[in-house]
């Protein structure tokens, strides 16, 4: 009889050992750096893993550059989930991207609120780490990125961004073109005019418009170089 509960014993216990997770396998999964972001189906679990992130980051448990990778799937994911704006995971997004700025980086993003309004980055294109920037400043933040390679894929991407943002050829420096292709003007601000017939600037806003807070615009300029401004202006 004890023999065969000394078994039962046993027996259950072998169960209880074969479902019990591994504990190294347990700590690799709930590492913030191995999250897959394919499993997420709501807004809640989302929210979470963002502070998850802003966390490490300050505990130094995650670096920099993963915690972009993971932020940049997390607004993709967020996007595809977005059923109405949830201004906790906004404002979420908004503090990390501000922390990025204080951080020397290697590869930089588009804010959430320029990727809701479908502003992508260019494909083939190198980024100018030089010039790329985050600005945080009182009533506004503004992210800059600046993109080489040649005219031809510089004009066609520019052109492809402009088509998924719905951005529009700029009237203003169509004008401006027009003037000194005229021969009516020598100088405009300090800008070599000859080069200024080579720009193809498209934006969602025109020069000096008040009615719009979220500027968006990609250019090409004289030596071929993309640009991607955002511009976010706070109330």
């Amino acid at each position: 009889m004890k023999k065969n509960i000394l078994l039962i014993v046993l027996f259950c216990l072998l169960l209880v050992w074969c479902a019990s997770p591994n504990i190294d396998q347990v700590a690799m999964v709930n590492s913030i750096s191995d999250i897959d972001i394919t499993t997420i189906n709501d807004l809640s679990t989302l929210e979470t893993l963002i502070y998850q992130v802003s966390d490490a980051i300050n505990a130094g448990t995650l670096s920099v550059e993963k915690a972009q990778k993971l932020i940049e799937q997390l607004q993709q994911k967020y996007i595809v989930l977005l059923d109405t704006n949830n201004v906790n995971i906004e404002d979420a997004f908004a503090r990390i991207q501000k922390t990025f700025s204080t951080h020397p980086v290697n590869s930089y993003t588009l804010p959430l609120w320029a990727k809701k309004l479908w502003m992508t980055l260019p494909e083939g294109m190198t980024i100018d780490k030089t010039h790329s920037k985050y600005i945080y400043d009182t009533g506004y933040d503004s992210t800059i990125l600046v993109y080489t390679w040649d005219r031809i894929v510089a004009l066609q991407q520019a052109k492809i961004i402009a088509q998924k943002a719905h951005l529009q050829l700029s009237k203003s420096l169509q004008q401006a073109q027009s003037i000194v292709q005229d021969g009516n003007v020598g100088y405009i601000s300090g800008l070599d005019i000859s080069e200024l017939s080579s720009w193809t600037i498209y934006v969602n806003h025109e020069l000096l418009d008040t009615t719009i807070d979220q500027l968006l615009s990609v250019y090409v300029d004289q030596e071929w170089t993309l640009t991607i401004e955002a511009t976010n202006y706070k109330d």
